[in-house]
């Protein structure tokens, strides 16, 4: 699957430029989008075309749903729990997201360990060059994302760390959009609550999508982690009593698998649960994620 990853701009697609460059500021804030289309859009470079109808699924799915979102793709990785795989699953989404052939600004804003960069210093030649990865944070990070986004930028995922709320914050504001990762354990679940204050001082409407990572969906306490989740959402809470009407709980998952923990500083050569998660964030039904994956499966059966 690496070899799906363009090192470079498919011809006919914009070109991202330096991020040191003189930039004039611009706004490009989305506003909250409509579920995609699951169809190519029209105009697309057959170049791109012919590599996505060559993916499996369910990462066509993923990468066609992106396509088909207006102003593209702005996702925020946050929660104020740390180790909940947040920079694995900005990494992979980029990674992702690159397969459009169109630029991807990966921002790593973990003033701490900015693990995102290290990714992409480990992966050296083999990291695409479609995906820009810079270390911003701070009070100046909305201008200087605003400003490369305006050079030219389709996607935008940034990646926060869990000791800023201030950045968390502010990356929400760019991206409209989050996913709020998190384990099925006691201790990780009940301090969602915290991420969800911080969305409460804001005022403003992010969606937020929970994920269960690291994730044993045969334990019990899966369930009981999705109930504890959807009782927070729905205003069954104390700390909630109105419900949280931005929020919503993945069906997909990312299970503790020791293949994922391995792909570190590398292109890994699958994304399917990953592919899930990007797809039914961007709206895409999970029921109808698992019906196209039935089918391509049952179609590569045929041809075997």
């Amino acid at each position: 699957m690496a070899d799906h990853l363009t090192q470079g701009p498919i011809e006919g697609q914009t070109s991202p430029v330096s991020p040191d460059a003189s930039l004039a500021p611009a706004t490009f804030l989305p506003k909250q989008m409509p579920s995609p289309e699951l169809s190519f859009p029209g105009g697309i470079n057959p170049a791109v075309r012919a590599l996505v109808e060559d993916l499996p699924e369910p990462l066509r799915t993923a990468v066609i749903a992106a396509l088909n979102t207006p102003g593209g793709v702005r996702i925020t990785m946050g929660n104020a729990k740390g180790g909940v795989m947040k920079t694995t699953l900005s990494v992979y989404i980029a990674l992702i997201l690159s397969l459009t052939g169109e630029p991807v600004l990966l921002v790593d804003a973990d003033d701490t360990n900015k693990t995102c960069l290290k990714w992409q210093a480990a992966a050296g030649e083999d990291w695409p060059a479609s995906i820009t990865v810079v270390g911003y944070s701070g009070p100046a990070m909305a201008k200087q994302v605003t400003d490369l986004m305006a050079r030219g930028f389709k996607h935008l995922i940034i990646d926060v760390g869990p000791t800023d709320k201030g950045v968390l914050k502010t990356a929400w504001m760019l991206t409209k959009r989050g996913i709020v990762p998190t384990q099925q354990h006691v201790g990780d679940i009940v301090q969602l609550t915290t991420t969800f204050n911080l969305l409460k001082e804001m005022g403003e409407p992010i969606d937020l999508s929970v994920m269960l990572a690291k994730s044993f969906p045969k334990r019990s306490s899966y369930g009981n982690a999705r109930e504890y989740i959807l009782g927070l959402i729905n205003g069954q809470s104390s700390d909630h009593p109105n419900g949280l009407p931005t929020v919503g709980l993945l069906d997909a998952t990312v299970p503790l698998l020791e293949g994922i923990a391995e792909t570190w500083g590398s292109i890994p050569d699958e994304f399917g649960h990953f592919s899930t998660v990007l797809a039914e964030t961007l709206g895409v039904p999970s029921s109808v994620i698992a019906e196209r994956e039935a089918a391509w499966q049952k179609m590569t059966e045929e041809q075997l």
